[in-house]
């Protein structure tokens, strides 16, 4: 009985962080390309649109690698605050489904080259940004 309320618990921890984690990607993709516009008036949404998933994953890596330094393999409350923050938080503010439609659409509208650029950037920036996560977070 106990086992199965803390199963019960963790996955509420999980979804509250990955409710919160997604709302932040979404506000980031739907806002973030008007506020860039308001600087920058002769900027193209379409354009912009995949550098703010890229960014939600950038930023989503290097809390992960701080959260993972901090709490790691952590039991009792720690693991309830890395489902929270880890599994949660950060599995909701990333999104490879995203990034990979990104990528489709910028080969359908005729930019391939800047698709396998930003593919290759994604990965790349954002392996490097968990790995300044974790050497901030150690």
């Amino acid at each position: 009985m106990i086992t199965a309320l803390l199963g019960l618990g963790g996955l509420l921890l999980v979804m509250i962080g990955a409710g919160i984690g997604t709302v932040g990607r979404w506000a980031l993709a739907e806002h973030g390309p008007r506020l860039l516009a308001r600087r920058l008036p002769d900027v193209d949404l379409a354009v912009v649109r995949p550098w703010m998933t890229w960014t939600a994953n950038v930023v989503s890596s290097f809390l992960l690698g701080i959260v993972v330094t901090r709490l790691g393999a952590a039991t009792g409350g720690a693991g309830y605050v890395f489902l929270l923050l880890g599994t949660g938080l950060c599995g909701g503010l990333s999104v490879l489904s995203t990034a990979a439609m990104d990528v489709v659409d910028l080969v359908r509208r005729g930019t391939a080259s800047i698709a396998l650029g930003y593919l290759m950037l994604s990965v790349g920036v954002s392996m490097a940004f968990l790995w300044l996560g974790l050497v901030i977070g150690s």
